[in-house]
């Protein structure tokens, strides 16, 4: 097991590195500086050749590169071009929220996700499954902006409690994954149900809700552990349109606004922050599959 870890350990920091290395090369190499401004107001050219200079934009790219390198390795996301002011600030007054909007998603995704797919295995074949069925691909099939404009009831728009501004952007994204989850946890509940143990505890007399909620479901919830772990990073990196369009003051929307001005410092951490999620959320997967299947733990020894 610990073997298992320090290779796995090793290739998460190597895909780390490559991520960080690939954004930083591309926003570097990509047309345009942060003297271009996105409401296209001029730019003196003094200031222009200040920021070059106080960034260290007019050196070469390696050099750029292995100073932010040796910088990241002691703690430093280094200084936002726009904002002027720490990188490590702006992310930590912007990762909360997203964390915020993330966690409320997939709450809402798994609730939903599994009790519609829990009721379409039991009415396999039947209207409820079919027409539930439809809707999920439905919703599956559309684009995530389609689904941010559906939220948008100008009657709430004089509301500005914090709950109910997390409230729309949240539905949106976890009505998006539930239509998946459900699909997902119809197909392994399916599966599930024509198991011998299932058929044994039907032979028994006990109620066919017992024998789907307690002998059935239990089984076939080990798979979503391994969408859980994916889910939670997809949704925390993913909801960029989302925050965007709602003016969520998360991490997605600071990189878009970043992107935008050519803040590097800025896209390259929020790309580190993004990475370095997936792969915590894949460890997670992991190691919560082999905690739920003692089976798995004894192949990673």
């Amino acid at each position: 097991m610990a073997a298992w870890l320090v290779r796995r350990l090793a290739a998460s920091i190597a895909i780390v590195w490559a991520v960080v290395t690939l954004t930083f090369l591309i926003v570097h190499l990509a047309h345009g500086s942060p003297c271009g401004q996105p409401d296209g107001l001029p730019v003196s050219p003094a200031i222009c050749a200040d920021l070059t200079r106080r960034f260290g934009l007019d050196k070469p790219i390696s050099t750029q590169y292995y100073k932010y390198l040796g910088a990241l390795l002691h703690g430093d996301l280094g200084w936002s071009i726009a904002l002027q002011r720490p990188v490590a600030a702006a992310l930590a007054e912007a990762l909360p929220n997203t964390f915020a909007l993330a966690l409320t998603a997939l709450i809402l995704d798994f609730a939903l996700g599994v009790a519609l797919g829990v009721y379409q295995a039991a009415r396999e074949r039947r209207f409820g499954d079919i027409a539930l069925g439809n809707v999920a691909l439905f919703v599956n099939s559309m684009p995530t902006f389609w689904l941010v404009l559906c939220p948008q009831v100008h009657a709430f728009s004089c509301v500005a409690d914090f709950a109910w501004h997390l409230t729309l952007p949240a539905l949106t994204l976890g009505l998006v994954g539930a239509a998946g989850t459900a699909r997902y946890q119809r197909a392994a509940m399916l599966e599930v149900v024509r198991q011998d143990f299932v058929r044994t505890a039907r032979a028994k007399g006990l109620r066919e809700r017992r024998v789907l909620l307690r002998h059935a479901l239990r089984n076939a919830l080990l798979p979503l552990i391994t969408l859980f772990g994916l889910t939670f990073p997809f949704l925390l990196t993913g909801a960029v349109l989302v925050e965007t369009v709602f003016a969520w003051p998360g991490m997605g929307r600071l990189a878009v606004t970043a992107i935008l001005q050519r803040d590097y410092p800025i896209v390259t951490a929020a790309a580190l922050v993004a990475s370095v999620m997936v792969v915590l959320g894949n460890l997670l997967a992991d190691a919560l599959y082999g905690v739920a299947d003692p089976r798995i733990r004894v192949r990673a020894t």
